[in-house]
């Protein structure tokens, strides 16, 4: 009995790990894709970015998501850029998307 406290601790903090990361993963999605919505852009091709955060890389935080992506525009152009998610202090708690595009 003694042992099963520690490893119920244990499952409880990797549960709680799973369930933040899934969360993390769909707020971001789900802001990447409200901001196509709203911009009327349809998404082509979209990359989470683990380490490359293009124009992004000097001014993001880790509570922000960024996005490699490429859409189609109302006009049935293509454009390729980079989308951040969420705020620089309240990460996806924020519904802050910005986006840079390539030339």
């Amino acid at each position: 009995m003694e042992g099963i406290v520690p490893a119920l601790v244990i499952l409880g903090f990797l549960a709680f790990g799973v369930s933040i990361t899934v969360w993390t993963f769909s707020r971001a999605r789900n802001l990447l894709n409200r901001w196509a919505s709203d911009n009327g852009y349809q998404i082509m091709e979209s990359e989470f970015c683990w380490f490359r955060r293009g124009p992004f890389f000097w001014t993001s935080s880790k509570g922000q998501m960024i996005y490699h992506v490429v859409v189609r525009t109302s006009d049935g152009h293509s454009r390729r850029g980079w989308v951040r998610c969420g705020g620089f202090v309240w990460g996806l708690l924020q519904d802050k998307v910005e986006e840079r595009w390539e030339t």
